[in-house]
């Protein structure tokens, strides 16, 4: 029963591995094409994609402040 459990985590682990190994690339692969744009252009994609993470960390920071 033990080598079950095992093989879970093992295959729960590769797959936690493949999914940061995948945004790693895209997140490589974003940064790669944004270096490539227009000085303006690429001002204005990290202007919204900044203002988006600001959002969201807004929105949580708020969630928590009702249970305070």
């Amino acid at each position: 029963m033990e080598e079950g459990k095992q093989g879970v985590m093992v295959a729960a682990q590769n797959s936690i591995a493949q999914l940061q190994a995948r945004f790693k690339d895209l997140k490589n692969g974003f940064r790669g094409w944004l270096a490539k744009q227009f000085l303006l252009v690429e001002a204005a994609i990290v202007t919204a994609t900044s203002a988006a993470h600001g959002a969201a960390i807004g929105a949580f920071m708020g969630t928590l402040i009702h249970y305070a």
